[in-house]
């Protein structure tokens, strides 16, 4: 019986997906982007490249790329991946792919993807133009069309091996790359620096590079031609190392899958009992600059090198009409993740609220709602507010995106808030895990509640890292891994 204290996963699945990009997907239905077409798949074809997957040294699955030169000189880069890890005991299987097309200068001109796990989908493609990259992405049966200002066409993890072989190695050498996220739709330099060289068995010198985009590391061997050879992610000790296409492809079955909850587990050094019913804690926070942490004086302060939480009282709170004023308000806003306008969200979200008078009854109603409709069950993939309706099952990302969007659909400031919470019931006892709640503008203050522990308000361990959608999520990452904490109150 799975607890319903689910921890947050989902940042660990866009960390997969930054290491591994897909192969070419096309996407039905009329559109004036064109898809990367299957005549520039006739282009003469490199030799495919494959590689293993591997979690905490346990192979777990593969993944194979191919370069393409087509006559003009532009090359298309493809590649896809299937591998299985385990959330919670449950087995999860993740399929990728995608491709990137690059003109002969290098430079990004389209890219496809696609990523399913058992059946959350989600499936995109871009192209660039001018100063802006155009997109359609695909999730839930919806279709979103987005665009991004850019200065400079950037690349994608796809296109970074070729951007790697137009540079001359050496070690020491230090340089960026533009560089576009398409899932969490992030973009900023990548930066790029030879750390190490290692001589191969066949006497050729390749070069240890290491990258850092949005607080993620990684570290690759790359061939003397630029190829990549292996691949190291840091935190969770996930891997790629290249092999051949029988040896990448056996992915051993018979041992205990390696558990995603279990890697991301975070210590805590002192005992914290009943912690659903704390409404302070203060905890001595190691292993990473604490300064990153958000301070949000009264109910998160960060202070040297603790941060205390304190829940208010909410019924001390003056209660106000449940929409704002404020039409501009950016925390009304509609994302790729939280279909706010959709007729489906808006209609469920006053139904659920009926006759409420208030914001603060409205809000209560909405957090019950979708703790008592959702089922609890580990997902991998963008969480959708569309599609956890549509579903109503999922982990703490489902639950926060269905809330978001029903509360912000009839006008309530709503934002999703991420970073750890202590759980008694899941795992190893006492420790915290990665989780995403949602926190709503009650009078002046952003108050912490929790639809995936049916918590009006949320308890005092939910100690939030970052706040915002997926392009402020993924910096998460960055944090997995490093942080451990010593209690000093609970009350």
């Amino acid at each position: 019986m799975l607890s319903r204290a689910l921890p947050y996963v989902e940042s660990i699945s866009f960390f997969v997906w930054l290491i591994l990009a897909g192969y070419l997907f096309f996407q039905s239905g009329e559109s004036d982007l064109k898809p990367l077409t299957a005549e520039a798949l006739q282009a003469s074809s490199s030799e495919e490249r494959w590689n293993g997957i591997f979690f905490q040294e346990q192979h777990v699955g593969y993944s194979v790329a191919r370069t393409s030169e087509l006559e003009d000189g532009s090359l298309l880069m493809e590649q896809r991946s299937i591998f299985r890890v385990a959330t919670f005991g449950q087995l999860q299987k993740i399929v990728t792919a995608g491709a990137a097309l690059s003109d002969p200068s290098g430079a990004l001109r389209r890219f496809d993807f696609f990523m399913a796990s058992g059946d959350i989908t989600l499936s995109a493609k871009g192209e660039v133009r001018g100063n802006q990259i155009l997109m359609e992405v695909n999730q839930g049966g919806e279709v979103n069309n987005l665009s991004f200002d850019i200065k400079e066409p950037p690349h994608v993890s796809l296109s970074l091996e070729a951007a790697i072989r137009k540079q001359e190695l050496s070690i020491g050498k230090k340089f960026s790359l533009p560089y576009f996220d398409p899932v969490t739709m992030s973009q900023q330099d990548m930066s790029i620096k030879v750390i190490d060289s290692e001589i191969l068995e066949n006497g050729e010198e390749a070069w240890w590079i290491q990258t850092s985009f949005a607080g993620i590391m990684t570290r690759s061997l790359v061939s003397p031609t630029g190829d990549l050879l292996r691949q190291e992610g840091g935190a969770l000790g996930i891997s790629i190392v290249r092999m051949s296409p029988a040896d990448a492809q056996n992915v051993p079955t018979q041992k205990e899958p390696v558990d995603l909850i279990a890697l991301s587990a975070v210590p805590l050094k002192g005992k914290l009992k009943k912690p659903r019913n704390k409404t302070i804690l203060e905890v001595e926070v190691s292993g990473i600059d604490i300064q990153k942490l958000p301070h949000r004086p009264p109910i998160q302060i960060v202070s040297g090198k603790n941060v205390r939480i304190e829940i208010p009282n909410i019924n001390q709170i003056q209660d106000e009409p449940i929409a704002t004023t404020d039409k501009e308000s950016p925390y009304l806003e509609e994302t790729l993740t939280l279909p706010v306008s959709h007729s489906e969200i808006r209609n469920k979200a006053n139904e659920v609220i009926g006759q409420s008078q208030t914001r603060m009854e409205a809000a209560q109603k909405l957090n019950t709602f979708v703790y008592d409709y959702m089922e609890k069950i580990p997902s991998i993939g963008v969480p959708n507010g569309l599609q956890s309706l549509r579903q109503a099952k999922g982990d703490c990302n489902e639950h926060t995106a269905l809330y978001v969007s029903m509360a912000r659909s009839i006008g309530i400031p709503s934002r999703i808030a991420a970073g750890l919470v202590f759980s008694d019931r899941t795992g190893p006892i006492g420790q915290f895990y990665y989780h995403a709640w949602p926190e709503v503008l009650l009078g002046e203050h952003w108050i912490p509640i929790d639809p995936t522990f049916g918590q009006f308000p949320a308890d005092a361990t939910h100690i939030k890292i970052t706040e915002g959608d997926l392009d402020r999520q993924v910096e998460i990452m960055g944090f997995l891994g490093q942080i451990s904490l010593i209690l000093k109150q609970a009350e």
